[in-house]
């Protein structure tokens, strides 16, 4: 929750500089990205998704409590967590940032999925990802104009409800405080 407050704010000021900024440097902050940087995310997502996709037997294993899963010798925490960084910045890198995406994303992939084994888990999100964004992205372009609203305003709109039902699914004691 942490994250999402810091990011609202570290956006706000991003937005206030580009408001202040001339038109033509403002493009560029959006469009910095090329095909040529496909090069290296390729190569550095096929590597966190190899990790990601070898983790899901321990991450079976550890859904069993994480004291049977120690007996068993399996230990998660630096592959899964260095797999999730390197997947996580470099799409972030190459894409931007986009509202509400990870941590959406997963949770209702989990839902339609209607599973706990991650060797399932693990590729879902990422397709339920793709197709996510993609209606989003086609939902900001207004058929017949050229007006094309910013992907975050709809991932935003998409995303907030779905992460306010699940912070009030888990824990019961903030609907009560609110």
């Amino acid at each position: 929750m942490i994250g999402v407050v810091l990011g609202s704010a570290v956006n706000s000021l991003v937005t206030l500089l580009l408001a202040w900024t001339a038109p033509q440097r403002a493009i560029q902050y959006f469009a910095w990205t090329s095909t040529n940087d496909l090069a290296v995310l390729v190569p550095l997502l096929a590597l966190g998704l190899a990790v990601g996709q070898g983790s899901a037997k321990p991450l079976n294993a550890w859904l069993l409590g994480e004291s049977y899963a120690g007996t068993m010798g399996v230990w998660v925490g630096t592959a899964v967590l260095a797999s999730s960084s390197l997947i996580a910045g470099t799409v972030t890198a190459y894409c931007g940032p986009i509202a509400f995406l990870g941590i959406t994303v997963p949770h209702l992939a989990r839902r339609l999925l209607a599973t706990a084994d991650h060797r399932i888990l693990l590729p879902g999100p990422a397709l339920a990802g793709t197709l996510v964004a993609l209606a989003c992205s086609i939902v900001t372009q207004f058929p017949g104009t050229d007006l094309l609203l910013p992907i975050n305003v709809v991932t935003s709109l998409v995303g907030a409800p779905v992460v306010i039902t699940v912070l009030l699914r888990a824990r019961p004691s903030i609907a009560e405080v609110a």
